[in-house]
């Protein structure tokens, strides 16, 4: 009976550890979101087509 106790008192705490982390996840992947649609944002205001690459990647010397 106490070793099932302690089983579910385990699972438990993991269960907890575990949506902390999804949590922290979740929070990170909006901030992300976020960036990406000012960054967009951004490249909108200044002009920059979608699908105009420029010089992306090609060193400039």
């Amino acid at each position: 009976m106490e070793n099932a106790q302690a089983l579910q008192e385990r699972s438990q705490a993991l269960d907890r550890e575990l949506a902390g982390v999804l949590m922290k996840i979740s929070d990170t992947a909006e901030r992300a979101a976020r960036h990406i649609m000012s960054l967009r944002q951004e490249r909108k205001a200044k002009g920059v087509k979608l699908y105009d690459k420029g010089n992306v990647g090609q060193i400039i010397r």
